[in-house]
């Protein structure tokens, strides 16, 4: 079974049943074929079988607790696997192949000097273990090892589990979704975006927090926004209870409402939502390479149902803003026919109402985009596949 293929990180797992002759064989020898010193062309690795420990071209076997297993460490493994094997359970046999620029750009390859950083890599393994075994339901007597290959085109992890006290209920086809889970466990612990993250606080804080601070009177709807304004609200059903987004029931005025939020944004946040532009652009991009071409839903969408979601907020920013303002003129109106205040007055205190809008908007402005901004792609894209895949197996 291939998790993620043509991603930057892509899992390849199979399994082994014991109690047969030839299953046997193949299980026994797993581990002494790790262990090897000669080198084995690419051919070998067909049977899954003799990989993992040469020295020309893997890192020392590790495993959930060693980094470098030490020969009287092997020694206990190969006891541990032989001990699985002849109580009748599964071998599980996993590959981790990664796209060799990706780990580059992630600090984890250097091609120069074809230095790997195996050290994260094995950290990054035992999460990801972790992380299957446990939505596995796999019991504490799960033993595992792994090492790192360098020898074909990809860098690549090979990962074999047994149990050494297996169950009657033992299944060697593992569900899809804890496969998923390893794959991104890999992508999220090894894709580090501190640093775009950083940015994109210093793009916040500094050009638009800091902006509002020192331009506290700037002006958020023109004439022509307080007109639209004006307009929408006149559109809205009497029961308020429906001015609300999500309600179908106002949805004849949501393309002016989207409108008028991209003129609001627009006027009052230009440089702000242009490189907002270019730092979704470039989430996407990384999404696509994570998450394959052939899985258009989960990236290619992206930009588009952020925004979608931006314009949402911002849509019920401005109906609780029409709330407001619906209430204060009706106050006003009820104030000049009970106190006779004359037409002129009533109009400055409705365009006063009006202007107070924009503190209101301001405000969710800097809040939705600091939060829009700051979002874990990935992360958000991983509880995306798993709610897709959610009772799905392998």
């Amino acid at each position: 079974m291939e998790v993620g293929s043509k991603t930057a990180v892509v899992v390849k797992s199979e399994f082994t049943m014991g109690k047969s002759k030839a299953n046997n064989r193949r299980y026994s020898t797993y581990l002494d074929y790790m262990d090897r010193d000669e080198a084995k062309s690419e051919q070998d690795f067909a049977s899954y079988n003799h990989y993992m420990d040469n020295d020309q071209k893997a890192s020392s076997l590790f495993n959930a607790y060693h980094d470098d297993l030490t020969d009287e460490r092997k020694e206990q493994v190969m006891d541990d696997f032989k001990q699985a094997q002849n109580k009748g359970s599964i071998l599980y046999k996993d590959v981790i192949s990664f796209d060799n620029e990706w780990l580059q750009e992630n600090g984890i390859y250097d091609p120069t000097t074809k230095q790997v950083d195996e050290k994260k890599l094995k950290e990054v393994t035992r999460a990801a273990v972790s992380d299957m075994h446990e939505k596995n339901n796999f019991k504490d007597t799960m033993t595992w090892t792994g090492a790192v290959h360098h020898n074909t085109e990809n860098i690549h992890i090979h990962l074999a589990s047994v149990d050494t006290e297996p169950g009657d209920d033992q299944r060697g086809r593992r569900k899809l979704k804890s496969l998923e889970g390893m794959r991104s466990a890999f992508v999220n612990k090894i894709q580090d975006r501190s640093f775009e993250h950083k940015e994109i606080n210093d793009l916040m804080r500094n050009k638009i927090v800091n902006k509002k601070k020192e331009q506290p009177d700037m002006k958020g709807m023109d004439r022509g926004m307080k007109k639209d304004f004006l307009a929408i609200k006149k559109q809205l059903p009497e029961n308020k209870r429906y001015w609300q987004y999500g309600y179908q029931n106002i949805n004849h005025v949501k393309p002016d409402l989207d409108k008028l939020t991209e003129k609001y944004l627009n006027k009052n946040f230009p440089k702000e939502m242009k490189q907002l532009d270019q730092k979704l652009n470039k989430e996407e991009k990384m999404l696509k390479k994570v998450y394959g071409e052939g899985n258009e839903s989960r990236y290619k969408d992206y930009k588009r149902n952020k925004k979608d979601d931006l314009y949402k907020r911002m849509g019920n920013t401005f109906l609780q803003e029409m709330k407001s303002y619906d209430y204060k003129e009706k106050n006003i109106e009820q104030k000049q026919r009970s106190s006779g205040t004359n037409q002129k007055r009533v109009n400055f205190q409705k365009n006063r109402a009006l202007n107070q809008i924009q503190y209101g908007l301001n405000r969710v402005v800097h809040a939705e985009l600091n939060s829009y901004q700051n979002q874990n792609a990935y992360e958000q894209m991983q509880r995306n596949i798993q709610n897709n895949q959610r009772g799905q197996s392998l």
